[in-house]
């Protein structure tokens, strides 16, 4: 069994959450405590780097989807960071790139939100 792991740093008025491994169905819970602690702490941003994300289920999905509409009612910005290929296709075949930002790096993102 691959393992998922989360961790959380703080980034001016935001967070830069960066995920590791298999997001999925026995992982989810943990990242959206992450997420939800990170949000609620936050009041400008939501990074989630993806560098070493290696799979999403439909599970992690749903705690991505969750975690955009918190940060939308919070007028907060949350944008993906560094997805491989694998997981922007998915992003992709669901339409999901045109609901939640992304950029390939985290200055990348952190420009785009500052517009």
């Amino acid at each position: 069994m691959k393992t998922f792991s989360v961790t959380t740093d703080t980034i001016g008025k935001g967070a830069l959450l960066r995920f590791k491994g298999e997001l999925d169905a026995s992982s989810s819970v943990y990242a959206d405590n992450a997420l939800e602690e990170a949000i609620a702490a936050s009041s400008g941003f939501v990074l989630i780097e993806c560098g070493e994300l290696t799979y999403i289920s439909s599970a992690g999905l749903g705690v991505l989807l969750a975690a955009f509409q918190a940060c939308k009612l919070k007028e907060m910005d949350l944008v993906m960071v560094n997805m491989q290929p694998k997981i922007r296709n998915v992003f992709e075949i669901l339409g999901l790139d045109r609901l939640i930002k992304s950029a390939e790096t985290v200055e990348d993102a952190r420009q785009m939100i500052a517009k």
